[in-house]
């Protein structure tokens, strides 16, 4: 994979012996950015020039544009930070736990640590890849719609939109480099998916951003899934700001009729800092004497 591109986003559920024993379902989105600036000689590199066609001969294509410029250079501009992440988890609409981290971004990929479930300190990180967990809403799932190795059509809705925001309806209708997957007792399904984009009008942030998919296979366990992410700009605390998740909410339902739902919330982000002193030869202190 070169510098500055995506990974894909994959949902996870389990078998479904876990399902009848009242276990929590197991779904997992999994996506992250390569934060490396891209190489002069790497074509591949997604660039901000791209979206000069982006939704072309749509109405107020500019602001959606603006929302595509911001997609296509997270690699090169997100900064390294951490927050605190709240995950509340919910099987067939009743309240099964919630898990709390500190989840750090360090170019381009997501870690956890201080892990608790329900208040008690979870011992080992792995347990995350056990369970209902979601990764990869700082920059995977809107670098997808305008990464450009797959057809996207965009439409305005002016029905939807409001005096704030405008609504922009996507549709990637097959994926020829699947970039959202599902895997569910071992089978993968890479689905056509749809969705809504809201964008500010003032400044031409994104919002809101809605994917969900229900065209899939007929023998696929997994009937429908849908995320919606709330954006808005983060301040780091240090005068600086970045336009960040704060809220996303993760659904999925299998054919058995069994649901599953995340809400995650972020809170208290700060960027990584570090300091460094060079000591000179005349500061350095006197090595310690050998012993024997």
């Amino acid at each position: 994979m070169s510098a500055g591109s995506l990974c894909a986003r994959d949902i996870l559920l389990p078998a479904t012996r876990h399902l009848l024993r009242g276990g929590l379902a197991l779904v997992v989105l999994m996506g992250s950015l390569w934060a490396q600036t891209p190489s002069v000689d790497d074509h591949n590199a997604p660039l901000p020039s791209a979206c000069s066609v982006v939704g072309a001969g749509t109405p107020h294509a500019d602001t959606l544009r603006k929302v595509c410029e911001y997609a296509v250079s997270l690699p090169i501009r997100i900064p390294n930070f951490t927050c605190d992440q709240r995950t509340a988890r919910y099987l067939d609409g009743k309240a099964a736990d919630v898990v709390t981290a500190e989840v750090a971004y360090l170019d381009g990929k997501e870690s956890y640590r201080n892990i608790k479930r329900d208040g008690l300190p979870v011992a080992d990180a792995g347990w995350l890849s056990s369970h209902t967990w979601s990764t990869g809403q700082f920059g995977a799932d809107i670098r997808g719609i305008f990464d450009g190795s797959n057809d996207v059509t965009f439409e305005w809705d002016k029905a939807s939109s409001d005096r704030e925001t405008l609504a922009f309806h996507y549709e990637i209708e097959e994926q020829d480099v699947p970039f959202w997957r599902l895997h569910m007792r071992g089978q993968v399904a890479a689905p056509p998916y749809h969705g809504e984009l809201r964008i500010d009008k003032k400044t031409g942030e994104l919002r809101q951003l809605q994917i969900e998919t229900t065209a899939l296979p007929e023998g696929f366990p997994l009937r429908s899934a849908d995320v919606l992410i709330d954006y808005g700009s983060v301040s780091f605390g240090d005068g600086t700001s970045f336009l960040l998740p704060l809220k996303t909410v993760v659904n999925a339902s299998t054919r058995g009729g069994r649901t599953n739902r995340n809400v995650l919330e972020f809170h208290n982000c700060h960027k990584f800092r570090g300091t460094a002193h060079i000591i000179s030869e005349s500061e350095a202190p006197d090595a310690p004497p050998d012993r024997m």
